[in-house]
């Protein structure tokens, strides 16, 4: 169907009036007719004022689209004129409808950014001056102001988003950061307040367009503090007339909470400005500013019985990324000699100290005090990172503030004493995360503070659990109890070598009476304790204070994941000092096994633990055991092997492998016996047989393989050189797997044996014999993918391979490069396999051949290169012009780099070669910027920065995202 204005016309009808599937082809349709040459003709048509909305509509999106794709297509004689009728455009559309009007003006402003300043250069005095209510008598004086900001609002977001080479880019953005003071001053007309009247809500309109404008040309960056005091001492008068004069008494309608939202946003683009941090003393000045004008409307909020949350987060908000942007600058006012200076720094700090402590329970209370986290990690890191004695004098000024954080913080994060119905459970998630913020706040507060804020938690929690007075624990507030300990555990990460405080709470957490408690109190309590593992390692003598809490834990079906998260930690760090708790742990893990209670989780790493017990003790109490406490297991697998599968025995199967895999990670026994045999070895040397059948059985279920995969690989880098005499086994599990059906999983397995083994005498043959046969499998299934054009079917599988042999390469190129191994058909293979669009696949593939490529030298394997490279080189021209996504372009590079590098002269000439041809990659691309993209690449051996930049912008012209200049940078 040919594009005409009648078939547009019936086209955009269907679209919005039809049903879902017409619409999928009518937008289809539609999509073809505006990526189209002809569309820069039918367009014009489609804008004709007689025509229904949604036909105008698309029209003016269509001209954008083409602005925004096309832009090359239209010759430098045709700038004038589409200039002219994009005026013409705007100005019949002057009184709307607005969403076409809107999008009219931002192809203005795309023109614009093509046309700056070469072609246009008075482009911004030329704009202003024809958007003069004066220069437009027909139109509303209002409505010319909305034009011409709206036009210059959307130029920076339009320059965002426009794709333009880096030259032209750099030219443009100058262009733009040029006439941003002029833009400032027309937007300070338009804001000003009216003489002896103040502001003027009857002009909200104009007031919240020309906010948006500010917004967006201050996210430009370029301007400077100074320039921009007269504009943001507006927007603040501006946001704080706005809370006081607002027309409802009670809140903010939706048009006043857009302008407040909008003039702080452009606020905090400046506060954030990189260039701002320069001008200290205005910088200080709009902080006082800022800070002293939203304080009353705090004062006020604070009277309120519902506080206003959105208000309450847009103002401390710009006031956190003051002080978090420019802490340095706030810093070294405290040592300032000018008081003044000094007092505001003070101020500023107070003020962010209040946002923090703001009443009630984040996030159904207040959403605010989140804002105020990343400032006091600044605060801490900027002081520390001081010399010594300005650190010192520093810190004597900081440390009030971080004391009262952690009381603040304390009562911040503790829960509500009833479970209340009330939160939703997205309210719950909410405030689990804010948990683990205050977690990090707490470890900031540990880095000014140290043994003060141990002194500070130790106090607390003496006061709430108040044992000099002897007072019931049925009256203590269990979340005063939880959240000490919660605090405690936050900051043990940063505690190294601590004997005044810590062993007290080991002491303390003894004592605490779990059972008259919300359980919350000891799940807390279980994560301090595993928190603190390392720190036992060096006080062993308190493990028997707290290892009788996890172990009685174990069997408390509430805290189970606690419970086994401590005691893995604990097993893990402390694992010498366990003898005299091993029959304890032993037991009760054995009862709670047997209750089979565990979710897989909890067995999981309860059986680690296991492991890590059963490694200090002697082999024939091990075995004694684990005799016992794998039998079931064992036995639950061989009735298993013994059913017909199905999808409920693969996931019995699958839960029992992970068990294993989990025991098998942990479990090594040291002994001086060299000669006698690990664990794992007997035991596996005893199930063998059943891992073969389950590979037999189940080599089509990726969850079985993959488990029965893991278990392999531990039991390969658990027991090393131990494990010698069951690789041919494990190897032949590989094998029976690959051959039935090849998959990603058991290759780890294979790289895994290949890795650690592949150099071993005795065991070398194996491991060619092994890689040889993956070898022969892949490369057949790859071939017959490729031949029915179903290569993405077995992406996951080719990354497996192609990272196997990349790091076969790299460990072990002696397995890969030798006369049995056929290396010209794993190269080629890969140079087929470059046409997926799966990035981690290609990333593997790229690694493989730049490795190759890297070694093909020294391993004489030229020949296989020269043979291939040109069609390597093909493949990569034809990913860049149209396959391959973005994101793989810096693996693409890599290997024109290696090539570069290794067979310069053969790169050129295949380069030449291949580019020469009309029309390829793309018709999009010229001669002459073919050209200059060999010259791009083959000046580049090292600097691959400058080659991946060089690499996207052919890309982007071969696809016609962009329109470079035809010159060498």
């Amino acid at each position: 169907m040919s594009f005409t204005v009648q078939n547009l016309e019936e086209a955009v009808a269907i679209f919005y009036r039809s049903e879902a599937n017409q619409q999928a082809e009518a937008h289809e349709w539609l999509n073809k007719a505006q990526n189209s040459p002809q569309a820069w003709s039918f367009v014009w048509e489609l804008l004709d004022p007689q025509r229904n909305f949604q036909v105008q509509f698309y029209g003016a999106t269509t001209l954008h689209a083409k602005l925004m794709k096309y832009w090359h297509e239209v010759p430098e004689s045709h700038y004038e004129s589409l200039k002219k009728r994009l005026f013409e455009a705007i100005i019949s559309y002057a009184m709307g409808p607005k969403i076409i009007l809107n999008r009219l003006c931002i192809t203005l402003s795309a023109y614009i950014i093509h046309t700056i300043p070469t072609h246009w250069p008075n482009a911004f005095e030329e704009l202003v001056s024809s958007f003069q209510p004066h220069n437009l008598p027909t139109i509303e004086s209002e409505r010319v102001i909305w034009i011409l900001l709206e036009i210059l609002t959307v130029i920076p977001e339009e320059f965002q988003t426009t794709t333009l080479c880096i030259g032209r880019r750099n030219k443009v953005k100058i262009e733009l950061q040029k006439v941003s003071n002029d833009i400032l001053k027309v937007l300070e007309i338009c804001l000003m307040p009216i003489p002896d009247k103040g502001f003027d809500m009857m002009n909200l309109t104009t007031y919240l367009t020309a906010a948006r404008c500010a917004c967006s040309w201050m996210h430009l960056g370029g301007l400077n503090l100074p320039e921009c005091e007269s504009i943001c001492n507006l927007l603040i008068d501006l946001t704080c007339y706005v809370y006081w004069n607002k027309i409802d008494p009670e809140c903010l309608s939706a048009e006043e909470m857009e302008l407040s939202e909008v003039a702080l946003e452009a606020l905090t683009a400046i506060a954030q400005h990189p260039n701002t941090a320069k001008y200290e003393h205005h910088l200080t000045k709009f902080a006082a500013n800022v800070m002293y004008k939203f304080e009353k409307i705090f004062e006020a909020e604070m009277r309120c019985n519902d506080l206003n949350k959105d208000i309450i987060s847009n103002l401390y908000g710009l006031i956190a990324v003051i002080g978090d942007s420019h802490t340095k600058v706030f810093i070294d006012n405290l040592k300032s000699a000018n008081q003044e200076e000094q007092q505001i720094s003070f101020d500023l700090f107070n003020s962010i100290l209040k946002c923090t402590n703001l009443p009630g329970l984040y996030p159904v209370d207040e959403t605010s005090s989140t804002l105020t986290f990343a400032f006091w990690y600044t605060l801490q890191e900027e002081i520390l990172a001081r010399g010594t004695s300005e650190c010192a004098q520093l810190l004597l000024m900081a440390k009030p503030y971080y004391r009262d954080l952690v009381c603040i913080l304390l009562r911040k994060s503790m829960f509500p004493l009833l479970d209340d119905t009330s939160w939703t459970l997205d309210d719950k998630e909410v405030f689990r995360c804010y948990r683990q913020d205050v977690s990090d706040t707490y470890m900031y507060c540990y880095n000014a503070l140290n043994l003060e804020m141990l002194d500070i938690l130790t106090t607390k929690l003496n006061e709430v659990l108040n044992k000099e007075n002897g007072n019931a624990f049925g009256q203590v507030k269990w979340n005063e109890i939880e959240t000490c300990l919660h605090a405690f555990c936050a900051i043990a990460e940063s505690i190294e070598m601590e004997n005044l405080y810590l062993p007290k709470l080991m002491m303390t957490i003894k004592d605490i009476p779990f059972n008259d408690l919300h359980v919350k109190v000891l799940n807390t309590a279980l994560d301090t304790v595993g928190a603190y593992s390392e720190w036992l390692t060096d006080h062993p003598d308190l493990l028997g204070n707290v290892l009788p809490l996890v172990i009685s834990a174990l069997g408390n079906s509430e805290v189970t994941i606690n419970a086994t998260l401590a005691l893995k930690d604990l097993t893990y760090s402390c694992q010498k000092f366990l003898l005299p708790y091993v029959d304890h742990i032993l037991m009760a893990a054995q009862i709670v096994i047997q209750n089979g209670s565990f979710k897989l989780g909890d067995c999981k790493r309860l059986m680690y633990s296991i492991g890590r017990v059963l490694s200090i003790m002697p082999v024939d109490r091990v075995m004694d055991y684990l005799n016992v406490t794998l039998a079931p297991t064992f036995e639950d697998i061989q009735k298993l092997i013994l059913q017909p599968p199905s999808s409920s025995m693969a996931t019995s199967l699958a839960t029992r492998l992970k068990i294993l895999a989990a025991l098998f990670n942990s479990l090594y026994v040291q002994s001086e016996d060299r000669l006698e045999q690990q664990p794992i070895f007997l035991i596996m040397k005893n199930t063998m047989s059943y891992y073969k059948k389950i590979a037999e059985m189940y080599s089509d279920n990726s969850e079985v393989i993959l488990d029965l995969s893991t278990l392999l690989k531990y039991v390969v880098t658990t027991l090393k050189d131990h494990c010698k005499p069951l690789i041919k086994d494990i190897l032949q599990i590989v094998v029976t797997i690959y051959r039935a059906k090849p998959q990603a999983h058991i290759l780890v397995v294979a790289k895994t044996v290949v890795i650690l083994f592949g150099k071993e005498p005795d065991l070398c043959h194996l491991s060619q014999q092994l890689i040889q046969e993956i070898c022969n499998q892949t490369l057949l299934i790859c071939f017959e993918k490729n031949n029915q054009n179903q290569l993405s079917e077995i992406a996951d599988l080719l990354e497996g391979f192609f990272s196997l042999l990349f790091n076969i390469i790299k460990k072990v190129p002696h397995l890969i490069f030798n006369n049995e191994m056929d290396t010209a058909a794993l190269f080629e293979c890969a140079i087929l396999c470059l046409v997926l669009p799966e990035v981690q696949t290609l990333k593997a593939i790229s690694s493989f051949l730049v490795h190759f490529i890297t070694q093909s030298r020294d391993v004489s394997q030229v020949i296989v290169v020269q043979a291939y490279g040109e069609s390597l080189v093909l493949r990569i021209l034809l990913n860049l012009g149209s396959t391959a996504p973005r994101s793989s372009i810096d693996h693409l590079s890599d290997i024109i780099l290696v090539l570069n590098k290794k067979y310069c002269d053969s790169l050129s000439r295949w380069l030449n070669t291949l580019l020469v041809q009309e029309n390829f990659p793309t018709p999009r691309i010229t001669a002459q910027q073919k050209e200059i993209f060999i010259k791009l690449v083959l000046r580049e051996k090292a600097n691959k920065r400058k080659l991946c930049d060089s690499v996207l912008e052919f890309a982007l012209i071969c696809r016609g995202i962009m329109k470079p200049d035809n010159t060498l940078p």
